[in-house]
């Protein structure tokens, strides 16, 4: 084989140097321009055809292993390009986690710090108001969305709504006067972990009187069909096509409850039902009108645990338009006060 190598090796440099070449062993084919070296001998015709393909069926070796190098480094590439993109995203996200919390503590520290009581849309704030005195209340809604602020009681007040210090109250609507009576009611959207400061005071400054607050939250309508949530109001589209609208109320506490509508300035009917089946409601008082101009508002006793049906629907059937229902908690009954 060492032979042959030789031989083929030989060959390979008189190809290359035909003129160093003696006659004995090429001859030139008459008629071509160039010299055309022909072995004469048969055998070593193949060596040089045995050399020839050692050789390309190395380079052939060299070429796909060279490929397989190349298409290595490629992916080793990606990967570490993949890699570091993945390192870039984790950082993003902890200085993202980060910032967030840095916020969310900084909110927990301004909340537990805030100079003003706040309010809850579980529960109504009860006080009372002498001559020029105002009451101011910070509120964190824990969802975005719209929110109802109302007052209840005997005197005209005012309301005035700010975020970030700019009221968010529409010009002239302060004391507008769209509660019951001369009480006012605001219906605004807000957003989730905002702060927001309401201000109620008195319109006129010789008169006095004890008063409720109240905000409510209005569900997704995602959650339309799920039972009510303390605080959380349902809003239903009633019209010829669908006339009632029943939803579930389950307290966690015994006690006394504020059930209430609102509408678009139709009047509503609501009935409420106790878990054996029979109507809470006093003969002729489901449209009762208690509420917020030809609204419903009913104070009952409900016992922990059971699940109440309340209904409600359009006095006029033929009416259509959205309307409101919910439940809420209170010190005292916002009837008695109105």
């Amino acid at each position: 084989m060492k032979t042959k190598l030789m031989t083929a090796t030989a060959l390979l440099i008189l190809f290359n140097n035909p003129a160093s070449a003696g006659r004995d062993t090429f001859r030139q084919d008459p008629g071509v321009e160039l010299p055309h070296l022909i072995p004469e001998d048969g055998e070593d015709r193949r060596q040089i055809s045995a050399s020839t393909q050692l050789f390309l069926d190395a380079a052939k070796r060299l070429e796909e292993k060279t490929k397989r190098l190349a298409e290595a480094a490629r992916k080793a590439a990606e990967k570490e390009e993949e890699r570091k993109a993945r390192e870039e995203a984790e950082k993003a996200r902890l200085a993202e986690e980060a910032r967030i919390e840095e916020e969310n503590r900084a909110a927990a520290e301004a909340r537990a710090n805030d100079i003003y009581p706040e309010i809850y849309v579980t529960q109504g704030k009860l006080f009372s108001l002498y001559d020029d005195e105002h009451m101011t209340f910070s509120f964190y809604p824990e969802t975005s969305g719209w929110h109802l602020f109302q007052t209840y009681g005997f005197t005209d007040t005012v309301m005035e709504i700010y975020h970030n210090g700019e009221s968010i109250v529409n010009a002239g609507k302060s004391d507008g006067d769209d509660g019951i009576d001369n009480n006012e009611l605001q219906h605004k959207y807000l957003e989730a972990g905002e702060r927001y400061v309401v201000q109620v005071y008195l319109e006129y400054w010789t008169v006095h009187g004890s008063m409720l607050l109240n905000v409510r939250a209005e569900d997704p309508v995602e959650k339309l069909w799920d039972p009510l949530t303390l605080g959380y109001a349902k809003k239903v589209w009633l019209a010829p096509t669908r006339t009632h609208f029943t939803t579930k109320f389950t307290p966690k506490e015994s006690g006394w409850y504020n059930i209430e509508t609102f509408s678009d300035d139709e009047d509503t009917v609501m009935e409420i039902y106790h878990p054996d089946g029979y109507s809470m409601v006093a003969a002729g008082e489901s449209d009762g009108d208690r509420g917020v101009g030809n609204e419903e508002l009913q104070v009952k006793r409900f016992e922990a645990g059971k699940t109440y049906t309340i209904q409600v629907y359009m006095q006029d059937l033929d009416d259509e338009g959205f309307a409101w229902v919910h439940v809420w908690r209170s010190l005292r009954e916002p009837i008695n006060m109105s």
